[in-house]
């Protein structure tokens, strides 16, 4: 999730301090600024070298003690902001040292405690709570530096400087180190920012079900190479569909993959006109009204890159990036490199939108993220998703199963599937109690539909691995387990059972998923 806000940096004339050196009062105006613009706009290595140029003519003034902190902040260095402002009011610079202060003291306290490793290849500094999250600091530096490596190629910048991910324990914590409020993150399931010069994402141990955390980070990470390329000029559709398009990059080739949900959401705006526009995207999806309408946003924006992709390439895109740094309008880039007018770009892609089809496998379905709430979990979270004629059998599934009673438990399930037809969520529940009662052919044939439809569905992915160890097939296990991982790596049937497999075909990576499983039992 790309967040623009802007920012209203005009710098007052009279609370400038008087320069040391002899140049007019105007030009350290004008030089503080560019500075605020040079930081706004992600040039934070040409802001450091004007600020210490400032710091030479004004060093006492408000502004350049502001900009030293913003400074400051944005290279991770929370207490040298608080400590730069202190002293300094509120109300000064207009309003932004209050601002800064703020948001300095709030992410400290989030982040003050947290625990620091560097990814495998050194790209990324991975920062988290110590505990659990523990469990996939290295996942996530391996998963970045792959994205870092396909990203890069594709848009043309490999950061030199390590990038800063702070993993947050909940919604709450993201909303503490951002713009947003924690009502706007839980509306449209806003679960991770780039913003201020890192990457914010929300940990999976937060949610009930888990989400794409993988793709996540890596969706997150292409927001910082764009706004990076084009000077933070990228508006916010265009901004959400390359990082959309993107975030799988680090694991398969460029493609489009709508789920039947993102493409029944994209018809059905069409059909009936109400596609989300791009100016009410703006300055945020998460300041959408719902998680449907933030889907569709997504979806409409996916499209037009991957569409763009098909077209241009990828040179393309990097020269519709650079001309919108240089001063062009998004609408105007992206028609120039398509070589049509705006409008005869949004018709050819509505027209394209009209051929689309549905992901045979592997696509974000687009179900809705619950964060969790404290409280035991129940084996029916998530039964509003049966349909009625199948819901009454379920829910006496689940409490069956509550109760060990695993055979009657799959009788029940066996209703509900002949009643309500193949609900997803009725189908992962039997194929679990199958495997556990030992039942694996049929167990692999109720999960392998469920996982190939949504990779999203990390219970029907742990089962089929757990039905593959089961047979020993350790390489279709390995699969699904690895599938789960991307969602929901809390889960210690994952963590153990990819220790397990891993073992069996001597992988190396073995060792870190039996601690992580040691970790997770305990």
């Amino acid at each position: 999730m790309r967040l623009l806000f802007a920012t209203a940096m005009v710098i007052g004339v009279a609370a400038i301090a008087a320069p040391t050196q002899a140049r007019p009062r105007s030009t350290v105006t004008g030089d503080v600024i560019k500075a605020a613009r040079l930081l706004q706009t992600a040039r934070l290595d040409d802001a450091k070298a004007l600020l210490a140029d400032l710091e030479k003519r004004a060093a006492d003034s408000v502004e350049v003690k502001w900009l030293r902190a913003e400074l400051a902040f944005q290279s991770g260095d929370y207490a040298g902001a608080i400590k730069t402002l202190d002293k300094v009011p509120d109300d000064g610079v207009d309003g932004l040292v209050g601002q800064t202060r703020k948001l300095a003291m709030s992410t400290s306290s989030v982040t003050e405690t947290f625990a620091e490793t560097r990814s495998p290849k050194g790209h990324f500094l991975i920062r988290y709570a110590p505990g659990p999250d523990a469990t996939i600091a290295e996942l996530a530096g391996e998963v970045l530096d792959a994205a870092w490596e396909t990203v890069g190629e594709d848009l043309g910048e490999k950061p030199a400087d390590p990038i800063r991910v702070e993993l947050l324990g909940a919604p709450a914590d993201l909303a503490k180190l951002s713009p947003l409020t924690e009502a706007e993150i839980e509306t449209t399931g806003t679960i991770a920012l780039s913003k201020y010069n890192k990457l914010m994402v929300v940990s999976p141990r937060a949610t009930i079900f888990g989400y794409p955390w993988m793709d996540t980070l890596a969706h997150e990470y292409t927001h910082l190479v764009v706004s990076r390329i084009s000077h933070d000029t990228v508006p916010v559709w265009f901004q959400e569909g390359l990082a959309r398009f993107e975030q799988t990059r680090w694991r398969r080739p460029p493609e489009i993959a709508l789920a039947a949900t993102e493409q029944a959401l994209l018809t059905t705006a069409l059909r009936k006109g109400r596609l989300i526009t791009f100016d009410e995207m703006h300055p945020s999806m998460a300041k959408l009204p719902s998680q449907e309408a933030a889907a569709l946003a997504y979806a409409e924006v996916y499209t037009l890159v991957g569409w763009m992709q098909k077209k241009i390439g990828y040179k393309g895109i990097r020269d519709s990036l650079v001309a919108q740094r240089d001063g062009k309008s998004a609408r105007r880039a992206v028609a120039e490199v398509l070589g049509m007018s705006w409008p005869g770009v949004e018709k050819e892609w509505h027209a394209h939108l009209k051929t689309e089809k549905p992901a045979s496998g592997g696509a974000r379905a687009g179900k809705p993220i619950k964060f969790a709430k404290g409280g035991a979990d129940s084996e029916n979270v998530g039964l509003e998703q049966v349909g009625v004629r199948g819901r009454k059998h379920a829910r006496l599934g689940g409490m069956l199963r509550a109760r060990g009673m695993l055979e009657a438990a799959a009788i029940e399930y066996e209703k509900a599937l002949t009643a309500g037809g193949p609900e997803p969520f009725v189908a992962g529940k039997l194929a679990r109690t199958l495997v556990e009662l030992g039942r694996f052919d049929r167990a692999i044939e109720l999960a392998t539909p469920l996982t190939a439809a949504d990779d999203r569905d990390a219970v029907a992915a742990v089962t089929l691995g757990m039905a593959r160890t089961a047979r020993h097939e350790w390489k279709e296990a390995i699969s699904a387990y690895e599938q789960a991982l991307r969602v929901s790596p809390f889960d210690p049937s994952t963590r153990c059972g990819l220790a397990e497999a891993y073992t069996q075909v001597t992988d190396p990576r073995a060792a870190r998923e039996r601690a992580a499983c040691d970790e997770l039992k305990n």
